[in-house]
């Protein structure tokens, strides 16, 4: 009688499969939670722009638009920290630069298959909103 040394074949292929599924399972909820992480980028920009806008208005007697320039938020770039959202700031709804602001982060690149979450605004009024209600 000898003894056998080693994986079958058959047995190869159960833990391959075994893992395979494992891999299925996992790899779609680790992305999903990646695209949930990302949108810390837009609301901590969101909320930065939001202060500068404040800081804009008692010097100047009004909001701006221009994000990136001297001129405006002198932030440098209309990207977010980190490039996962484009970032826009205008007037609101109904409204003027002389009286009130929207700052609107929109998902760019890999992050844009986000669809929960394409889009997320902040206004000068406090108000939080987005594509869906999850995004704050």
């Amino acid at each position: 009688m000898t003894k056998s040394r080693g994986f079958t074949l058959i047995e190869l292929m159960i833990v391959v499969g075994i893992v395979g599924v494992l891999f299925g399972i996992a790899l779609p909820s680790y992305l999903n939670n990646q695209l949930r992480a990302h949108r810390t980028d837009a609301k901590s920009m969101l909320l930065k722009i939001s202060a500068r806008q404040e800081r804009f208005m008692a010097q100047n007697n009004t909001y701006t638009s221009e994000i990136a320039g001297a001129a405006g938020l002198n932030l440098g770039t209309t990207n977010s920290k980190d490039g996962y959202y484009s970032l826009a700031a205008a007037a609101c709804a109904g409204g003027s630069l002389a009286t009130c602001y929207l700052v609107t982060a929109t998902a760019v690149g890999g992050q844009a298959k986000d669809t929960d979450c394409l889009t997320i605004t902040y206004d000068s009024t406090g108000v939080k909103s987005g594509t869906t209600a999850k995004c704050w």
